[in-house]
């Protein structure tokens, strides 16, 4: 009675059509009351994902309450209410379940014929859909769920169901064809002695909950809670279940459905499905990609791989985890031996720092944290910056004071060069550089201690020797140990610069190549410690002739390569080439065997110019190349620059 009072209350404040806006409106119905949190929470997850996708829809939903026996004149009363409220004023109506379907074919499909209607089913097919209703064919995953069974319970060979006539039908069909087990089925009978046969199951027997149990005289329903809470309790074996609520009642788990998963295939399949009229989601990101569409029909999985580790434990069950299984209440790892010992010691250490935070703040006495800090860190090897919170200062120990008279630097300066540095605001990770009065770099690494953003420590180290280390390394791999001029690397690094910069820049220079002619007979005849002086003189004299601007490197053996700035003119290459022959002709002592030797070298040198014969580096150096061979070739001594001819 009280029901039938609710709806004409609705019925007499809905008598004002709902006013038309530009929106899209959407009307979900569904057979159960409202009261059932699963039909609920699809309703609610359904609104809050349309909403978020689509900001301009308008949700209406109707719960018709029609899974218990109700009169007719309560059904017409709901025809009158939602006819009255709703037509002409959605643009597609959602069937949440079989029974909201059959209503709507039977009672509300004369009056919203022209209303796309799309049927989401999770309780077999419809045979035949008519051109404006579209049906969503939602299926449990039961191989998954077997295939999660079998893993963690071998031992399984009997799957007993606890379901309607439907759900039981589907899983004997489907989990019938696995070897070796055996199929047997507990929905409808009464619950005492479904309760009696729970008890009775053995090891390698598995209960298996869909949706429906049964009422005392045969009779299907939807079970409440506590019913699923207590033959998940009472039973001496594993359960699986097709719901993901169930798990919090005791179930293992399995491939289960979710509200939130079921909400989303609607959504997915509104994206998916061409509605006449109604085009107002977006169908290139779905939110679900594992579906098959035929017609207006479309079937997809709405679940995911869920298990309970609880089950594990009390059913000794097999621990190994399963991929694409997402396992619940996993136990926290156990560390022994050394990891265990470090823990202890990191937790023992980090109490040990909130103790003493707590002592500093309770105490608020500056002068004992100084004391304290000075005893700490004076004769510690590091600098350390502490932030007195009750002055806002910053507080260092000796080594700090040590490194500010070497700096000649006030510690205020000190600290505000640290506190600016990028590596103490995240962003670098490279150490600070300070120089002394006398010009000489220092580099200090820098480690910071932040509370809720803000830094409260610094902890220094001086890594002035690892520089040093690191830009002799660099220097060593970059020039030549026998000359100490620039190696191939070096040379080749600075051209490719030389040429970016023309790039952007132009400005004419030469890459002269020099070869020197006769070395290896002295070579041959003095040693090759004679050869290295010769080299080493070589390399000086072409030192001492190179200009500001100009660069000259060996690239190895008796080759050496030179690049010469504003060389624009044939007159100048010759100045240049011939200075340099003279240069290295004059007579050289070498030391042979306790003996003193006079020789003397000629110079082979090709030239190419940029930008003339080509703005990139490897092609210039390869045309210089070609020019020295050619003056090798024909008189072994002298100098040309390149030119076409060259290339034949």
């Amino acid at each position: 009675m009280l029901g039938r009072l609710l709806i004409c209350f609705a019925l007499l404040l809905s008598l004002s059509p709902l006013s038309s806006v530009a929106a899209d409106r959407v009307l979900i119905i569904n057979g159960y009351v409202d009261g059932l949190p699963f039909p609920r929470r699809v309703k609610e997850s359904m609104r809050d994902q349309l909403e978020l996708l689509v900001p301009r829809v308008i949700i209406h939903s109707q719960s018709l309450d029609i899974y218990r026996p109700q009169t007719e004149e309560y059904k017409q009363l709901l025809v009158d209410l939602i006819v009255t409220t709703y037509k002409d004023q959605v643009d597609l109506i959602i069937t949440l379940d079989p029974l909201a379907f059959e209503f709507y074919r039977d009672r509300l499909e004369s009056e919203f014929g022209s209303v796309p209607v799309l049927f989401s089913n999770d309780r077999g097919s419809v045979e035949t859909v008519n051109s404006s209703e579209y049906q969503l064919l939602i299926r449990p995953n039961l191989q998954e769920t077997f295939r999660i069974a079998k893993h963690h319970y071998p031992e399984l060979k009997n799957i007993f169901l606890v379901g309607d006539q439907y759900n039981q039908k589907l899983a004997k069909n489907i989990l019938g064809q696995e070897s070796g087990v055996k199929i047997h089925e507990l929905g409808g009978l009464p619950l005492e002695e479904m309760r009696s046969k729970v008890k009775s199951l053995e090891r390698g027997d598995l209960l298996f909950f869909q949706l429906l149990f049964a009422d005392g005289n045969g009779v299907p329903m939807v079970p409440p809670a506590r019913y699923i809470q207590e033959f998940a309790a009472s039973s001496p074996v594993p359960t699986v279940c097709m719901y993901a609520n169930f798990i919090d009642l005791g179930c293992a788990g399995g491939s289960v459905s979710s509200p939130k998963d079921q909400a989303t295939a609607i959504i997915t399949a509104m994206q998916l499905l061409d509605f006449a009229d109604i085009n107002f989601l977006n169908k290139d990101s779905l939110l679900m990609r594992d579906y098959s569409l035929e017609g207006n029909n479309i079937t997809m999985f709405a679940s995911n791989s869920l298990f309970d580790y609880k089950a594990i434990e009390r059913f000794d069950l097999v621990d190994t985890e399963l991929d694409g299984v997402i396992y619940l209440h996993k136990p926290e790892p156990f560390y022994s031996g050394y990891a265990k010992e470090l823990s202890i010691a990191l937790v023992g250490l980090i109490l040990l720092l909130v103790a003493v935070s707590v002592y500093l703040v309770l105490t608020k006495k500056q002068h004992q944290l100084a004391r304290r800090l000075s005893t700490l860190t004076n004769s510690a090897p590091t600098g350390l910056l502490v932030l007195n919170r009750q002055s806002n200062d910053w507080e260092g120990n000796l080594k700090i004071e040590e490194w500010c008279k070497e700096l000649k630097m006030t510690q205020a300066e000190f600290i505000q060069r640290i506190r600016n540095a990028p590596c103490t605001q995240g962003h670098s990770l490279e150490d600070i550089e300070l120089r002394d009065p006398n010009g000489f770099t220092r580099f200090f690494s820098v480690q910071v201690v932040s509370n809720r953003g803000e830094p409260e420590m610094f902890t220094l180290q001086e890594s002035t020797d690892t520089h040093q280390v690191h830009s002799l390394l660099e220097e060593q791999a970059l020039i030549d140990p026998l000359t100490q001029l620039p190696n191939r690397r070096a040379m080749f690094n600075e051209l490719k610069q030389w040429t970016a910069h023309n790039d952007r820049n132009p400005s004419s220079f030469a890459v002269m190549m020099l070869d020197l002619d006769g070395f290896k007979m002295i070579n041959d005849q003095y040693g090759h410690s004679a050869g290295d002086k010769v080299l080493s003189e070589i390399g000086l004299r072409l030192k001492q002739r190179t200009r500001n601007n100009d660069v000259i490197g060996r690239l190895g053996g008796d080759e050496f390569l030179m690049l010469a700035a504003d060389i624009t003119k044939h007159q100048e290459c010759q100045t240049l080439c011939e200075d340099l022959i003279t240069l290295i002709e004059k007579p050289i002592d070498v030391n042979s065997e306790g003996e003193l030797h006079t020789v003397s070298v000629g110079a082979s040198i090709g030239i190419s110019i940029c930008p003339k014969h080509s703005l990139i580096d490897k092609e210039l150096t390869e045309l210089a190349d070609k020019a020295m061979y050619q003056v090798k070739h024909l008189r072994k001594g002298g100098w040309a620059m390149f030119d076409e001819t060259m290339l034949n």
